[in-house]
């Protein structure tokens, strides 16, 4: 099962009285156990190297993809290769601590990329169209995920633009939605980028067609040209897309993006780099011109999440076993045990356990804790107590937050127990990777 996907699709709801259009949901790509978009193409990718039996994982591509594909192989225990070109002294910088090796001309990218993969035995885990099918399927699964929760209305989605991924798979996993009855409407397809400088934008503001698209000669930087020289196939479906939806390619400049940004993290306590900010730009700039008609309206956020500090309570000073008691008792509402209960609990955990708390500007969201068991091999050492969010954060993400940084602390040396009528908690565990073995039966 993978561990990433199936991201929050938060209710924007101060965005929604600010703006008046309807409903606005964010996607949050950031959620992700390395906190992009892009894990969940690396989850495949290091899945379809372990089953090649190749070496090693050659890289390449931006900081946050590789910091992705790395999270993966580390957790497959496959060795990594960074391939570093001209120019990329960021690689030298950000991972010292991987090896690297030096290649050479950049002018051929793909070539240096593919025939050193062959050399070394190495599985190419660049990002680049030679993996095309890998990277667009799971992206398809964001179109899924999204007419799941918000059901077969949704006006318009919102993305960020770059090569093309994204926007082609969503398209797919909208088609596929439709086509099996669950979507009554192709969303509007809205892809955001620089106002200058991305080819299939400039392609688009020349021509406003899609005609003589295999003839398309690319006029930007020599990797990006290398890329789709002679494969005018992505370039082709990402325009498809956005004319089958009646969507459009906004430009975004860079004081719209600052505020944009901005923005989010006042209304709605999301954080955004400015980097991956130009889908949620590209949706304000329309709400801000009256371009937008009342309905869902949902925007994909590449590296999106909550913005939460995770603190480890390690005594009763700060906060004392009975104010933690009242957080999980309120918090849990109809799942609550009885307050004895409760605060038993709290006493084992402080004494062999962990207790996490989620604070957002210092006031605690949510509260996740765990007890020692008394074994090592015969039942998991540690066992989920309770984790409970305050009313108001539902679809967040702040339970996948505390529950991946407490299977970090107990090296998912973790079990559970879960009511069987709770089908979202259970939703939840078995996205983390939790797998129903038993019923547990108590005598009563």
């Amino acid at each position: 099962m993978n561990i990433s996907g199936k991201t929050p699709l938060m209710q924007a709801k101060n965005l929604e009285k600010l703006l008046d259009v309807g409903e606005i949901y964010l996607k949050l790509e950031g959620a992700n156990p390395a906190h992009h978009k892009y894990d969940r193409i690396a989850e495949v990718l290091v899945r379809d190297a372990v089953e090649s039996k190749k070496r090693g994982l050659l890289i390449d591509g931006g900081e946050d993809y590789i910091r992705s594909v790395l999270f993966y192989a580390k957790r497959s225990s496959l060795p990594v290769i960074i391939a570093r070109f001209s120019g990329e002294r960021f690689k030298e910088r950000l991972f010292k601590e991987e090896e690297q090796v030096r290649l050479s001309p950049s002018s051929q990218r793909m070539a240096a990329l593919a025939t050193y993969a062959k050399e070394e035995d190495l599985y190419n885990a660049s990002s680049g169209y030679h993996n095309l099918s890998l990277s667009v399927i799971p992206l398809q699964k964001i179109g899924e995920e999204i007419v799941e929760r918000l059901g077969p209305s949704v006006q318009s989605v919102f993305t960020q633009l770059s090569y093309g991924y994204t926007v082609t798979s969503l398209h797919h996993g909208f088609m596929d939605k439709w086509v099996s009855s669950e979507l009554a409407k192709m969303p509007k397809i809205y892809s955001c980028t620089i106002p200058k400088g991305n080819f299939i934008f400039d392609d688009y503001k020349k021509s406003h067609s899609l005609e003589d698209l295999e003839n398309y000669e690319i006029k930007v930087n020599k990797y990006t040209r290398e890329l789709f020289t002679g494969d005018s196939f992505l370039l082709e479906e990402t325009l498809k897309a956005i004319h089958d939806t009646q969507g459009n390619l906004l430009s975004i400049d860079e004081s719209l993006l600052k505020e944009s940004v901005h923005l989010l993290k006042k209304q709605e306590n999301i954080l955004l780099s400015v980097e991956e900010g130009y889908a949620f730009a590209g949706f304000y700039k329309m709400a801000k011109e009256g371009r937008l008609e009342k309905g869902k309206h949902v925007i994909v956020l590449n590296d999106g999440r909550s913005d939460l500090t995770m603190v480890p309570i390690k005594d009763f000073n700060t906060y004392d076993r009975e104010t933690l008691g009242k957080f999980i008792e309120s918090w849990l509402q109809i799942y609550k045990d009885p307050i004895e209960e409760t605060l038993d609990a709290l006493d084992h955990a402080i004494q062999d356990g962990h207790i996490l708390l989620a604070l957002r500007n210092n006031i605690p969201q949510g509260i996740c804790l765990v007890v020692h068991t008394g074994f090592k091999n015969f039942i998991p050492t540690y066992h989920l107590g309770y984790i409970a969010t305050k009313e108001g954060n539902k679809g967040r993400g702040i339970a996948t937050t505390l529950i991946s940084e407490m299977l970090e602390i107990t090296g998912g040396n973790l079990s559970l127990h879960v009511d069987i009528h709770n089908k979202r908690a259970r939703k939840l565990y078995e996205k983390l990777g939790f797998e129903a073995k038993y019923y547990r039966m108590i005598h009563s």
